[in-house]
């Protein structure tokens, strides 16, 4: 998993945690996803930034 943090034009940012995140050129949005499910969308119009964090695995 990671850590992705989200920066909008409007000066707002958001964290999600997923395993990725993909464009969706039909919606028009990124897709973050977790466990095969959609766990966020940001709109490609309002994101500034998409900055991923890599979350240290302990065992």
């Amino acid at each position: 998993m990671a850590r992705y943090e989200i920066n909008y034009l409007d000066g707002n940012t958001d964290t999600v945690t997923a395993e990725g995140v993909e464009y969706d050129t039909e919606a028009g949005d990124y897709t973050f996803y977790a466990d095969k499910q959609v766990v966020a969308l940001a709109p490609v119009v309002n994101v500034r930034s998409i900055i991923r964090h890599e979350v240290a695995v302990i065992s």
